[in-house]
């Protein structure tokens, strides 16, 4: 089957055929996705019909068994997450985790810490905390958010709006909140 970017430059991220099998369960059974550059899409459906299956195969979580992800009109297989990640596709799960002891900008940077330049950061993997805290900043404010500092600690109710400043890198956003998936072109940012 040929990809419809052809046609349809203005895709963010396109999906064929895709399929997911559990054993004799099947999970996902050719499903199809377009993602639009700018836009934002809902995925809506019942429970057990298969979102969650979709975006973790959008998002590198799983495999599928069939099927194509374009990025950009370009093919792409993710094996991991960070795969995806580094190709520019984040993921936020409906699993509120953050690390309460860690301020936001711990939190906002976990898993990618910036390090300091030279020496202190290539060698002695020194963290370079003033200019995540200052990003943790620019990020919040991007979305309206007043906090004292970056530096403050996490009021449950901050906890998804941290993690969606956390993926408001110049990458797509996957967003998994239960009954609705939602996705973000990373060009709205």
């Amino acid at each position: 089957m040929t990809p419809a970017f052809a046609t349809v430059p203005s895709l963010a991220m396109q999906a064929i055929g895709l399929t997911k099998h559990y054993g004799q369960v099947v999970a996902m059974d050719g499903a199809d996705f377009e993602l639009a550059r700018g836009k934002i899409l809902a995925v809506v459906g019942d429970n057990g019909a298969g979102k969650s299956t979709l975006i973790k195969a959008l998002a590198g979580a799983l495999i599928p068994d069939s099927g194509q992800i374009y990025l950009d009109g370009e093919p792409v297989r993710f094996s991991s997450p960070l795969d995806a990640r580094l190709a520019g596709v984040e993921t936020v799960y409906q699993e509120l985790a953050v690390a309460t002891q860690l301020d936001i900008a711990q939190n906002m940077f976990l898993g990618r810490e910036v390090r300091k330049p030279g020496v202190l950061g290539a060698f002695l993997w020194q963290l370079d905390k003033k200019r995540m805290r200052q990003q943790a900043a620019e990020q919040m404010h991007s979305l309206g958010v007043r906090v004292g500092s970056p530096g403050s600690t996490i009021a449950r109710s901050w906890v998804s709006r941290i993690k969606y400043a956390n993926r408001l890198l110049p990458w797509d956003i996957i967003s998994d909140s239960g009954e609705f998936i939602s996705l973000v072109s990373g060009s709205l940012i």
